[in-house]
């Protein structure tokens, strides 16, 4: 394979690992932020309302408020990494691997992946 190909898939595989970790760090925060909410409301007290009221307090703990609004983040995210890996799929002249994934303590799972773009075949 030519440098310039090695090149191109090196940064696709760069854009696709990525949106991986944005769309994790977008559910990992919606969590945080819901959690924090719900710690909110179980206080006997209205500090977050009246002491601490902030707008830029406020529109942090309302982001995920918009549902569609989020819906359509993760759609399109979604979407986006689904193009590089089909993109990375067509660049990769592929070294197929079989391999053996622990699933739990007590089980394990047969995979099929390539050691160049870590594409899993399905």
């Amino acid at each position: 394979m030519n440098d310039e190909i090695d090149d191109e898939i090196d940064i696709l595989i760069n854009i696709y690992a990525d949106v991986i970790n944005y769309i994790e760090h977008i559910e990992t925060s919606k969590k945080r932020i819901m959690n924090i909410k719900n710690r909110i409301q179980m206080f006997d007290n209205n500090y977050f309302e009246i002491k601490c009221n902030n707008e830029l307090l406020n529109s942090y703990l309302n982001v995920f408020d918009n549902v569609r609004e989020c819906n359509e983040l993760f759609v399109h995210l979604h979407r986006l990494k689904d193009c590089v890996k089909d993109k990375i799929k067509d660049k990769c002249e592929h070294d197929w691997v079989n391999d053996t994934i622990d699933i739990n303590l007590d089980s394990s799972k047969n995979i099929c992946y390539c050691v160049k773009c870590e594409i899993t075949k399905r």
